[in-house]
């Protein structure tokens, strides 16, 4: 990433004044209640902004991003017209209130000092979202995303429930006000947190929740496995224990774990430290999406406990700005990447991923992408979807923006599920030879394989010959052959 000097990040990182633009625009208070969604109003301690200061990754300088420069008291209201939903009450530690913090990656990066993701963290739990369970959905943790101004994450959490996720994090469309200045629609969601009764559920003293983090040299801890040893570009950060409460017997152990399980994907005994199913399920929802930002998707792998009978799981999905990206029909570069474990899954000669996450696939596909599809199509006219709509107007008239409305978000979102399943069911049917019946075969003289010939699927995926294929493509030095079904194992051509 080339470095780049922004004048307005720059004046957020030596605490210039700027005016609030609320006043500029005429934005009032009251034009963002009636807006319809939810509004946060969070007021800091002495009116201090959440900051940024830029950061490079060590050893590349022009590899630079943005970490928070500090955390801020504040107190957070969130009312709904005309009724209060939620007062933290005015900060103070352990006692009241909440913190503030600039939080993301790339997202943070690109945008204006006074329009950043944030994180928050209360001082109480609660239940932000008001679902009038407050012992069963409180949490310290949330996050403000930037993401009210497409469909793509709404759309995409949809999709995760559809498809079974263990834990799709909840969330609610809301505008969000700091220090009395309308700063824009968010989202205000859960977090990837451990929560046994909301969010993933792992033992509290023996299970552990990591991401596989492409920016780890922003976080105070983190430890590198073997599959990505020889890159820095990615290491593993801690989600539960919080990194600053991980003793380093417990990375030592997570880390030798890993690294066996890594080293599984080679020998074909994967299933030994991976659950197949839930490692299905997450790339098809991302096949689904059609995700091209394989680097930046956030891949969360949890163990319930250390304990031999629980494996590696993938709880959950995150991070959709980059789907509807690749071309209709085509899988998500999480398929095929080099960077994911999920193409060495697919080519193993142990064929269980590979035939789990087509019958996953075979088991939703008459009513998965229905229900999707109908519920992206009712969302415009919904009193949630009506207000967002409504509040994307005061966003563009904030920021100078020109996001499109809800409707057509949905319409664009429609006609990419058109014209993506059929081609994506195709194409999910030709990964187990079992249903393609076409492979193609190498060298039939193969040392290797007792001079037969090696067989592979038309997704260069080797099987064994027992799969009978119905037509193989044999190549014999500088000559190829058709082999009919009947002649395939015994090397004839035709």
């Amino acid at each position: 990433m080339v470095r780049i000097v922004r004048l307005a990040l720059l004046l957020s990182l030596i605490g210039a004044a700027v005016t609030p633009a609320s006043a500029q625009t005429g934005i009032s208070l009251d034009e963002v209640r009636q807006a319809g969604l939810r509004m946060v109003e969070i007021t800091t301690e002495g009116g201090e902004e959440p900051r940024g200061e830029e950061i490079a990754k060590p050893g590349d300088p022009d590899n630079v991003n943005i970490v928070s420069a500090n955390k801020v008291g504040c107190r957070i209201v969130i009312t709904l017209l005309a009724d209060t939903l939620y007062d933290s009450g005015p900060h103070a530690k352990d006692s009241s209130g909440a913190t503030i913090r600039i939080n993301g990656n790339t997202s943070a990066f690109y945008s204006d000092p006074l329009n950043m993701p944030y994180k928050l963290k209360l001082e109480k739990k609660a239940d932000l979202l008001a679902r009038g369970d407050e012992e069963q959905y409180e949490d310290k943790n949330w996050r403000l995303l930037k993401d009210a101004t497409s469909l793509n994450t709404i759309a995409a959490l949809e999709l995760s429930r559809l498809a079974g996720m263990e834990y799709t994090p909840a969330y609610t469309p809301c505008n969000v006000v700091i220090n009395g200045d309308y700063r824009g629609c968010y989202l205000l969601m859960e977090t990837v947190r451990r929560n046994p009764r909301c969010r993933i559920a792992c033992d509290k003293q023996a299970g552990f929740i990591v991401e596989r983090d492409p920016y780890w040299w922003k976080e105070q801890q983190w430890f590198a496995s073997g599959w990505y040893d020889g890159s820095s570009m990615y290491r593993w950060t801690w989600k539960y224990p919080d990194a600053d409460e991980v003793t380093e017997q417990q990375q030592q152990a997570v880390q030798l774990y890993i690294n066996a399980a890594e080293k599984s994907l080679d020998d074909g005994s994967y299933d030994r430290y991976f659950d197949t199913a839930s490692l299905a399920r997450w790339l098809l929802v991302h096949d689904i999406l059609g995700t091209r930002d394989s680097g930046g998707a956030n891949m969360y792998f949890k163990k319930q406990d250390d304990s031999d009978t629980t494996l590696l799981e993938m709880p959950c999905v995150w991070d959709f700005d980059s789907s509807y990206d690749m071309a209709p029909g085509s899988f998500s570069r999480l398929h095929t990447s080099s960077n994911a474990y999920f193409s060495v899954l697919l080519k193993s000669t142990n064929r269980t991923f590979a035939r789990t996450y087509v019958a996953l696939w075979n088991e939703l596909k008459d009513s998965l992408p229905g229900s999707l599809a109908a519920f992206v199509s009712h969302y415009p006219d919904t009193d949630e979807g009506t207000a967002l709509d409504a509040s994307r107007k005061l966003y563009n008239r904030r920021w100078g923006t020109t996001y499109t409305t809800v409707r057509n978000n949905a319409l664009s979102t429609l006609d990419w599920l058109q014209s993506h399943i059929d081609p994506l069911d195709r194409q999910i049917q030709l990964i187990d030879v079992a249903d393609s019946g076409l492979v193609t075969a190498v060298s039939s003289g193969d040392s290797q394989n007792g001079g037969r010939p090696t067989y592979y699927n038309i997704n260069g995926v080797r099987v064994s010959s027992s799969a009978r294929p119905a037509i193989a493509i044999c190549r014999q030095g500088d000559a190829v052959k058709i082999v009919l079904r009947h002649e395939a194992h015994a090397g004839g051509a035709q």
